[in-house]
């Protein structure tokens, strides 16, 4: 018998099935309302002030497994929850990159440019890298960062400002969030003051990509970035090596930098990866492309900086790269 989300031999219709529900379960979890699905159910009064299109929205989850209903309450079947755990991925494609990928066309064919006509929504990339971050990033580099000596962290690309909240939490550490995106620092600063943190955490809209225009770097023991650098690759292999040998030299003796980025798939072949081929094409929509293993390591070596780890954690072609400053 065919899964709830099979559409046989009809491929196309399992594209549609994907798409479909990608964009409703992300709305659901930016309005809020997947959260509390997810603990406590919901009735269709309480999804939002459109009944009509509530009851369809939630008949159609039911008809895919998503959702079961007990009594008028719809909660989260097990397929459901496993959609759940990892809704940042979802957030951070549906919300963060629907309008770039709608123009895809008109991209391709020069109609439009990525930023002149073109951008993607930055408050939800935020929140989506955030989300699935939590899930598929953050042990393993809690894990690197236990060894560790820092008490003041500035993390270039911050986003909504979750992991330098997270550090604080666990490890104490002081941080500084930097973000270009006006929407991601106003998330971020959000969060900051909501979690008690506004004494602990500063967080300035800026440039990452110009680390002159980064204030008090000097002062860090720890400087990370997470999904950023593929956009400083952007601009060249020898753009990125200067970036990180800049961002050396204001870091003190002995500093470290920890790296999180999505590796190339090996070839133009078909391939079973996951979730590389998406990352990629999503960030060639931006102009951006992606290394390997081997080229992020080298990239940090030619900087000036000694690679202590490649790890790769749970999350589908991710990898992480610590590297040190020389004492």
């Amino acid at each position: 018998m065919n899964s709830p989300l099979s559409a046989g031999r009809r491929p196309a219709f399992d594209l549609i099935r994907g798409h479909v529900l990608a964009s409703t379960f992300a709305a659901l979890d930016m309005t809020g309302s997947l959260t509390r699905l997810a603990e406590q159910g919901l009735t269709v009064e309480e999804a939002g002030a459109n009944r009509f299109l509530g009851e369809g929205v939630f008949r159609y989850l039911s008809q895919r497994g998503v959702l079961r209903t007990d009594g008028d309450r719809y909660h989260l079947t097990e397929l459901g929850r496993s959609l759940y755990e990892d809704r940042g991925y979802l957030v951070w494609l549906a919300g963060g990159y629907s309008e770039p990928l709608r123009r895809f066309g008109d991209l391709l064919t020069g109609a439009a440019t990525y930023r002149e006509d073109v951008l993607r929504d930055g408050k939800w990339v935020a929140v989506g890298s955030a989300l699935l971050g939590k899930q598929d990033v953050q042990p393993e580099v809690v894990k690197l960062l236990g060894g560790l000596e820092f008490d003041r962290v500035a993390d270039i690309g911050c986003g909504n400002a979750h992991f330098l909240i997270t550090l604080h939490d666990q490890l104490g550490a002081k941080g500084l969030g930097i973000d270009i995106s006006p929407e991601a620092v106003a998330e971020a600063r959000r969060e900051v003051e909501a979690a008690g943190k506004s004494g602990v955490i500063d967080v300035i809209e800026a440039d990452g990509s110009d680390i002159a225009s980064i204030p008090g770097l000097e002062d860090v023991q720890l400087a990370i970035t997470f999904f950023f650098l593929h956009e400083v690759y952007e601009k060249g292999f020898d753009a990125l090596v200067d970036y990180l040998r800049a961002l050396a030299g204001r870091l003190p003796a002995g500093a470290h930098v920890l790296a999180a980025e999505v590796t190339a798939a090996p070839s133009s072949t078909a391939t079973d990866d996951v979730f590389g081929p998406e990352f990629a094409l999503v960030h060639a929509v931006m102009g951006q492309y992606l290394l390997d293993e081997e080229g992020w390591a080298r990239a940090f070596t030619e900087a000036g900086l000694t690679v202590k780890r490649l790890v790769r954690p749970a999350m589908p072609d991710g990898l992480l790269i610590l590297a040190q400053k020389a004492a």
